[in-house]
């Protein structure tokens, strides 16, 4: 059931659609789920310090079982991500792509083999690490973007996958990256959806309900978010390659739940491997966003 909320929250605007009245969801960890009554943002508040955020990305891709399943994993998301780039690459049409988040490299690496000039922004140590032995130092930036980092207009695409729900200032992350990006560019963003299936049969044990995720947004508030930046918004619903060990080894990374991390080490345990690791497609509770042609100032 839904409470109001009525004491740090009170004099706050959502940053959507303005509106000052909250109802509190519930609880992730010890930060309150907010919801906003009039477009259906819903965030964290407090948000987590830095602290707490810079000790969830220490080691952020361990669930991934990179160390037994590294090439079944990278070929996984590779998948996905020609998938992805599929909807923004047309022949003859590549220039320079900024990869946001860009973990392993796994997207950086399609997009080169597309013939992109590519550059990639990672915070993780270890994704760091692999997306530098990949690509050279001068590719990979090991902070996060800052206004100046870039000229302006400087990149034909960017793209955001399972990013922006990690984003503190969406505004003022917009802002830079709409400086950053060509007038006639792309934006693309993967990011997951409150108004979708998985929200629907799941409710407060959604998986993508974690410390780390900042903001949640629907199909219809992120629209009316971007169109303030873009003449272009399109929506649509975002699938992945997945396979039944890396959904079981995610479970069990993330889930608090005994039952979740039982049923997710007994289909490891009785599966065999050539079933386990074979990638299907599916949405699991996001959506896909394409923007283009920025508006003026």
């Amino acid at each position: 059931m839904f409470t109001l909320y009525n004491n740090r929250m009170k004099n706050a605007k959502c940053l959507i659609c303005g509106s000052e009245d909250f109802l509190q969801r519930g609880n992730i960890s010890v930060h309150s789920l907010m919801e906003c009554r009039g477009c259906r943002l819903q965030f964290l508040d407090p948000v987590p310090d830095n602290k707490c955020l810079d000790s969830i990305y220490a080691d952020y891709y361990k669930t991934w079982n990179l160390d037994d399943f590294q090439h079944e994993v990278s070929a996984m998301k590779a998948e996905t991500f020609r998938n992805y780039l599929s909807q923004i690459h047309t022949d003859g049409a590549c220039g320079r792509l900024l990869d946001v988040g860009c973990a392993t490299g796994e997207l950086l690496s399609v997009a080169e083999r597309f013939g992109y000039d590519i550059f990639g922004i990672e915070i993780s140590p270890y994704g760091i690490k692999q997306c530098r032995e990949l690509f050279g130092d001068n590719k990979i930036q090991d902070s996060y973007l800052k206004k100046g980092d870039f000229p302006d207009d400087y990149f034909d695409v960017i793209t955001l996958s399972d990013v922006f729900e990690h984003i503190a200032n969406p505004r003022e992350f917009l802002d830079i990256l709409c400086s950053i990006l060509k007038p006639e560019g792309t934006l693309m963003i993967v990011t997951p959806d409150t108004s979708s299936w998985t929200m629907g049969i799941s409710g407060r044990l959604w998986p993508h309900y974690k410390t780390e995720h900042l903001f949640y947004y629907n199909r219809r508030n992120i629209s009316k978010l971007l169109s303030g930046y873009f003449h272009e918004v399109n929506v649509q619903l975002s699938h992945k390659a997945l396979s039944v060990q890396y959904v079981a080894n995610v479970l069990n990374g993330y889930s608090n739940n005994r039952l979740i991390k039982s049923a997710a080490a007994g289909i490891l345990k009785y599966l065999p491997k050539p079933l386990r690791v074979r990638t299907f497609k599916i949405n699991i509770g996001e959506m896909f966003v394409l923007c283009s042609h920025k508006l003026r100032e």
